[in-house]
């Protein structure tokens, strides 16, 4: 151990060649750093004042024994300090030397203590006694004659109960024979460099570890052996520091055994130094047998690959690196991180198929359809942007705007899966019949664009004609045959529209004013028609405000008796009235409306509008005023419209049983669940429930019976001429609702020959411009004031 004024610089560990494996640094800092992968003999040579010190170092590596010099070394704070360069060989399981365990002490204060001790022996007696290191002698019969007073702070014995006791007497049992052997050998003239280690036990009954030299003392004269001298210091922190050491380089060999990345080393000869379990089976080789082979030949499908050059470049500027790379023997894709140091480079690899997949995924719903495998708008978006900017001489730029004209009855009729093989069905056949550099994507739901390089209207109609003869030709779905065809829209770069947006919007409305056309045909855009899209935009911003500046209206329509032409209720219809768009009709603000989300808002003030009217009506009149009032889809849909019901009901006082809601059968049955506990929540808010237009769609008769409704609403489609056997099926559908304890009520009756034709299949109820068309408030007021008193059904 050192002096107490002296202090340990650093800890150290090397290899069989001296080379530096691990340094722990204590003190303030000022010598020079001895790092790791440094050689300690060339880390004293370099600083050491005197070559002679480093000499000793190299020969006591090469010679398998320990280390001890002192050496001179000018540090950073201008003083030349001496340090003591320590170390003990490490011993292997088989007997040979894995490196070796020292420390650099500093000593500067000994030395100068000693100095000063040699100009005198009570001076050098002084340091002796008061020296850390244990100094004995001994005579030929290994009885000590003089023991240093450090002997009583190191191992608790003072000199008088040492003095003429053998030197083995207070060692480890283990230890007595190797070290008397040892001491003979040397009382018997050999000389013994080796430090010996032995436990030697305290007298409180401990054992101390100490490492001791062991020198033979001889007559100058005669050469003879009369004794010897031996130094011990107290190893135990030392080696308690070691096995420190070897305890973190066991954690973090576990620590790599246990992380999900793959790990090696390798030296600067690529020499794998470590590798944990999972590098090894990832390359195929057996746990544990790694190390010292090199990485080339461990992973031969390496070398030579954009990863091994990265490996030697990160090793040749020892600068890190981070990178992912395709690995062909395993086929995987994994995430490399290098990191270079002095002695080499560590490395840790991850598997990242999955996120790679996942990521192509992505890339694929970002830019294609993953229904049909088309490319999607976003695509399209780009590939026109480059179209557009490739002149191919008189060729323009053409958008192709494809909606299919009875996808919806196909949806509704057969389910969304049909619609689906359906729609992939479309997506093939548009394909089989484009030319080259053609191309199609789905924007979404029926619709389909078609963007190709035509010289001008000639060549744009021929692709939209062999477009419409493929979508005409019947379809099979589920073993149906089916034809759809489909409205067409064109447009044109030269005359349409520079950019992506005008083609697309350009085409879209060349597109409606194909389908209103009917059957299946094509338009091009034409500038006139921007009129009526300029219409479209003109009513949805309008819309926006038409509810915060009292815009709206609600109109009052009669429902009459059939059998004896009383009152039996009121239905209300939203009207707009804007001041510069005139009356704008239903038909065409409210599918905007719901498109724009300004539907429910819409929805909810007429609701407490009519349910305010309601209660104002029934308390004039003395009697209870049915009130009937439309819910759309989207309404249908919202969280909120329980709630909105019951609110209006609550803040109104108007009769849960006089409120009917009228609901579409397409609306129902967009989402079947959903609808039907919408249902029975509002059913248990005491309201009637109607389903309106029955008979126009195609599942009514499926789902009737899961709907809780209590009002039939027949179309008035089935009232009109061209409608055959229509007294038969309307008088089927009364008698099929009234099985099923519903009230039937007829729309759009204009004629009395109907009205007898509903008497006769006995239907409930009936409205329509016979008895009265939609009316104001002011106006159905004066309506209700016009019947005699009491002429108001129950």
């Amino acid at each position: 151990m050192p002096h107490p004024t002296s202090f340990i610089a650093s800890i150290w560990t090397t290899d069989t060649e001296g080379v530096c494996t691990s340094v722990v640094d204590h003190g303030p800092g000022a010598l020079p750093p001895f790092a790791v992968a440094t050689r300690l003999q060339d880390w004293v040579r370099l600083y050491a004042a005197d070559p002679q010190p480093a000499d000793r170092v190299a020969d006591a590596l090469a010679g398998s024994a320990p280390i001890h010099c002192d050496v001179d070394i000018p540090c950073a704070d201008g003083r030349v300090r001496r340090i003591v360069v320590s170390g003990l060989p490490r011993m292997e399981a088989g007997g040979g030397i894995a490196g070796w365990s020292g420390a650099f002490a500093d000593v500067t204060e000994q030395k100068a203590t000693l100095d000063r001790a040699l100009r005198s022996e009570a001076e050098h007696r002084l340091i002796v006694d008061h020296s850390m290191d244990l100094i004995a002698h001994c005579g030929v019969d290994g009885r000590y004659l003089h023991v240093s007073p450090s002997y009583t702070t190191v191992v608790g014995w003072d000199a008088a109960q040492l003095v003429g006791r053998s030197v083995l007497e207070f060692l480890h049992p283990d230890d007595q024979a190797p070290a008397g052997a040892a001491l003979a050998r040397l009382l018997a003239g050999e000389d013994i460099a080796d430090v010996l280690v032995v436990r030697k036990r305290h007298r409180d009954g401990h054992y101390v570890e100490l490492g001791s030299k062991v020198r033979k003392v001889t007559d100058p004269v005669t050469g003879t052996v009369f004794g010897a001298v031996l130094v011990s210091r107290d190893i135990t922190r030392e080696r308690q520091m070691l096995h420190r050491v070897e305890d973190a380089h066991a954690r973090l060999r576990t620590i790599l055994e246990s992380i999900e990345d793959g790990f090696f080393s390798v030296n600067r000869n690529w020499e794998i130094t470590y590798a944990n379990t999972l590098a090894e089976v990832f390359v195929g080789v057996e746990p544990g047998t790694s190390g010292g082979r090199v990485l080339w030949d461990v992973a031969n499908d390496l070398d030579g690959t954009e990863t091994s050059v990265i490996y030697r470049r990160a090793m040749a500027t020892r600068a890190n690196a981070a990178f992912e790379t395709y690995y062909e023997p395993e086929g995987v894709w994994l995430s490399v991180r290098v990191y270079a140091h002095d002695e080499g480079l560590s490395v840790f690899f991850h598997d990242i198929t999955d996120r790679k997949r996942a990521e192509e995924r992505l890339e694929q719903l970002a830019t294609r359809d993953d229904l049909t495998g088309l490319p999607n708008r976003a695509w399209l978006n780009g590939h026109l942007r480059s179209m557009l900017g490739q002149a191919r001489g008189q060729a323009e730029t053409t958008v192709l705007f494809i909606d299919l004209n009875r996808f919806k009855e196909v949806n509704d009729s057969l389910g969304h899966a049909a619609g689906d093989h359906l729609l992939r069905q479309v997506g093939q056949r548009l394909q089989s019949c484009l030319r080259p550099g053609d191309v199609v994507a789905r924007l979404g739901g029926d619709e389909f664009v078609v963007a190709a390089h035509c010289a001008g209207r000639g060549a744009a109609a021929g692709i939209a004609q062999r477009l419409l003869e493929t979508l005409t030709n019947p379809f099979h779905i589920d073993g149906l045959e089916m034809c759809v065809g489909a409205s067409i829209g064109i447009s044109l770069s030269g005359q349409d529209g520079a950019t992506p947006e005008l083609l697309f919007q350009n085409a879209d409305t060349a597109m409606y004013k194909a389908k209103a056309l009917g059957a299946s045909s094509y338009q091009f855009f034409e500038p006139e028609m921007s009129v009526e899209a300029r219409r479209r935009l003109q009513v949805e911003a309008a819309l926006r405000r038409a509810l915060e500046l009292g815009q709206f209206e609600l109109y009052y329509q009669p429902r009459i008796d059939v059998r004896t032409w009383r009152l039996r209720g009121v239905e209300v219809l939203l009207r707009w009235k804007h001041p510069e768009l005139g009356q704008v009709s239903p038909l065409e603000f409210i599918p905007i409306a719901e498109e724009r989300g300004h539907i429910e808002a819409i929805g909810r003030w007429a609701l407490r509008e009519a349910c305010r009217v309601g209660k104002r009506l029934s308390d004039q009149y003395g009697t209870q005023l049915h009130v009937s009032v439309n819910v759309s889809a989207r309404q249908l849909r919202s969280a909120e419209l329980v709630a909105d019901v019951e609110q209006a009901l609550r803040e109104t006082g108007f009769a849960p049983r006089a409120l009917e809601l009228e609901l579409t059968e397409s609306a129902l049955i967009d989402d079947i669940d959903q609808s039907v506990d919408v249902l029975h929540r509002l059913k248990r808010l005491g309201v009637k429930l109607a389903l309106d237009d029955f008979g126009t769609g195609y599942s009514s008769l499926s789902y009737l019976k899961r709907f809780p409704v209590d009002v039939l609403k027949l179309d008035r489609s089935f009232f009109l001429e061209e409608c055959p056997n229509g007294d038969e099926f309307v008088a089927a559908l009364v008698h099929m609702a009234h099985a099923l304890g519903l009230t039937v009520v007829a729309e759009g009756i204009e004629t009395e020959e109907v009205m007898e034709t509903l008497r006769g299949c006995r239907c409930d109820e009936a409205q329509g411009y016979l008895f009265a068309r939609p009316m104001a408030l002011a106006e159905f007021d004066k309506f209700l004031q016009c019947e005699v008193p009491g002429v108001l059904a129950a």
